[in-house]
Formats: structure tokens, sequence, C-alpha cells
């Protein structure tokens, strides 16, 4: 396994990490969390080299924190680098009560720490953070930075992080805004959506670790991609996805949610063995993604303002579809998207025009929905 330093925090960790939150379920439950086969999975995993796990209070329940405290029991636990987030500031989890929310970020804390078995954790992150709450809870005073300063003072946490799906923009204004405290973070970032490329850059600059969530696109990418294969004479797209993210020298670990021992396998073999793209590679595929996208000429960016169509025609979804195909190369992927549209796919369109001329990248929608409708036609058939 090879290892790289996650930022400042003077953590070396895998370049491959294990993303916690979709554990094996139990075979007559599978909402519940099998936590035996999730242990056997992290022993495994920690054999192989890998030393960062990732997981959330959120997580199954919190039965993703308990697996990890199971499989504590048995390492030793300087060996291992664990990082979890809090849920108070999430965007989707709400406050309950009237509770000050830094009180509720401790409790939550101590539940954390309860749960994993363990007196402290190596990164504790603020989870899903957006800019409206990293300002009014995140920032606020005596808010939830200030607690997370002074449970790092007594020991409970070394270092400090956020997770984030928010512009690139707010992201590196959000780490400027912490002044410091924040140490590493966790964004999204893959062969599909390259759009946190200036996050990673500025991190790299400033010293701070980069954790990837989602490096083979949320599972599309384990779909053959025959753009790709072709282009740069590989074998396995998975392979390719988890090469390009590794190569950005700004990334210190990938993370990838692993439920089965034959993934673990493959991607610890992939980590362990891989050679970096080179530059000509790197640059090919910026010039391919590029040309693809020119010759498409379909530069939707999902605003919906051509939306709703009065014929139930899902427009942005339908393009996402073509680009998936036409841009990516990932057929079984598109066709699967195309089918999944039900009756909001391009064959709904009836050509009324109610759609033209609302594009503000001027795209030429009734024109080009008709074409999405035969491509796939032609496809599905």
């Amino acid at each position: 396994m090879r290892y790289r330093e996650l930022g400042q925090t003077g953590l070396s960790v895998s370049v491959l990490g294990f993303g916690c939150m979709r554990l094996p379920k139990l075979k007559d439950d599978t909402k519940v969390v099998d936590r035996d086969a999730s242990v056997r999975l992290f022993l495994r995993a920690y054999e192989l080299g890998v030393n960062f796990f990732d997981t959330a209070y959120i997580y199954d329940g919190g039965d993703s924190e308990r697996a990890l405290g199971e499989f504590l029991k048995h390492v030793a636990r300087e060996k291992v680098v664990i990082q979890d987030k809090n849920p108070v500031g999430h965007q989707w989890w709400q406050i309950p009560g009237d509770e000050a929310p830094a009180s509720l970020w401790r409790r939550c804390l101590e539940e954390m720490l309860e749960r994993l078995g363990t007196d402290y954790i190596d990164l504790c992150l603020f989870h899903d953070t957006q800019m409206v709450t990293f300002r009014i809870l995140v920032k606020a005073r005596n808010g939830l930075l200030q607690e997370a300063l002074k449970a790092k003072e007594e020991g409970l946490i070394k270092h400090i992080g956020f997770s984030s799906h928010d512009t690139p923009h707010n992201i590196i204004r959000m780490i400027e805004m912490s002044e410091g405290a924040i140490e590493s973070i966790v964004i999204q970032y893959n062969l599909l959506d390259r759009r946190n490329e200036p996050v990673i850059d500025y991190c790299r600059r400033n010293g701070i670790g980069v954790a990837i969530m989602g490096p083979i696109g949320g599972g599309r990418l384990i779909h053959p991609s025959e753009v790709y294969e072709k282009a740069l004479g590989v074998h396995s797209t998975p392979e390719l996805a988890l090469r390009f993210v590794l190569s950005n020298p700004g990334v210190s670990t990938a993370m990838s949610g692993m439920n089965s021992l034959e993934q673990l396998e493959q991607n610890a073999a992939v980590a362990s063995n891989m050679q970096p793209l080179s530059q000509q590679e790197i640059e090919l595929i910026d010039r391919m993604q590029k040309e693809n996208e020119r010759l498409l000429n379909l530069y939707c960016t999902g605003c919906n303002y051509c939306m709703p169509c009065p014929n139930g025609v899902n427009i942005p979804a339908n393009f996402a579809a073509m680009i998936t195909l036409r841009v990516h190369g990932l057929k079984e992927l598109a066709i699967r998207q195309y089918k999944g549209l039900g009756e909001s796919s391009a064959e709904a369109c009836v050509g009324c025009g109610e759609c033209a001329g609302k594009c503000p990248q001027f795209i030429d929608i009734p024109n080009r929905i008709k074409e999405v409708a035969e491509t796939f036609a032609a496809l599905c058939k």
C-alpha cells in the first residue's frame, strides 16, 4: 500500500481510504449492518495496508461507528486514522429541540466517541457543510468551531475539518474563514466531475489535507467506457478512474465504499501497484473531454430554465444521458439513465417548441431532444 501525508496534520494515510457508509447488511434485514461481516472487511483492509477509515454519526443510524468500534478492539489504536463527521451543521440534519448548537455538537461528539469505543478521533469533520451553515453555525460566536477547538485542546479530537458539496469558491472561502482551524477536507472529484480541481490546488498550496469521496463517480465509472479505454489503451475503467484521482498531487487519499472482499481486494491491488497517469495521459484526457463536448455541442448546465415541459419531458436529465453516452463513452450507464426516465424521456416530446429560446447556453432544445430520442431508440432496441 502507498501512503501520503494528509496536509500538515502529520498523519500518513493510505491512498485508498475505507468509506464506511455502505457496509454489508444482514441477509434477513437489509437495513441492519452485518457487524461481523463489516469487522472482517475492516481487518482484511488493515492487513492490506489500509489505515484510513471514514465514518459519520448518521451512517446506518450509528451502526457504522459501532462496527468500527468493534474493529478497533483488534488493532493498535495508533496504527489507524479514524475520520468521523459530526451532524450538527449538516445541511439536511434537523437540529432537535431548543438545545444550543454548540452544546448539541459536544453531546454528539461524546456519543461518537462512545460508539467507537475510543478516547479520541483523529479527524473530526463538520458534516456536509455549506456556506450558509458555516456562517450561521460553525463560525458564530460561541459556535461549533469554537466548541471543536475546545475539544481539540482536551485531546478528544486531533484535527478539525469539514466535508462539503458546495461550490469550489465557497469551499475555499470557508477554509479561509476558519483562520487556520480547518486542516483537512472531504470533497467530490472524479473523471466525470472535475469542478473541484481549483480547490485541490488551493489546498495543496496551503497545506490542507484532501480526502476524495466518489472517486469512481458514485459507482458510475464501474461501467466500461469505450471512450477512455480506447484512447488510453486501458482495460478497466474503474482502475483508470482511481488512477486519475490519485494522479493529482493534491489528493491525499481516495475513499471507496467497499462492502465485499472482492471490491476490497481489487481496489487495494490498484492502490498498491498503481502507476500514476503521466502528464501526457492527463493532457490527452483533457483534450478528449473538451473535443467530445465541442462535437456534441451540448453545454447543458442543468439550470432548468427550460423547465417545466408541458409534455413532461425532463430535458436536463435527457441531455445528461446523452453527455454520459457521447462525452464519457459510458454506453451501459447512459442506456440505464435514459430508460430510468420512463415517461419523462425524450420520446414524450411532441415538438411544441415551448422550450425554444429559453436556454442561456443557446442549445437548440427541440432539435437536440429529437436527436436524443432517435439515438436512444436505436440503442434500446
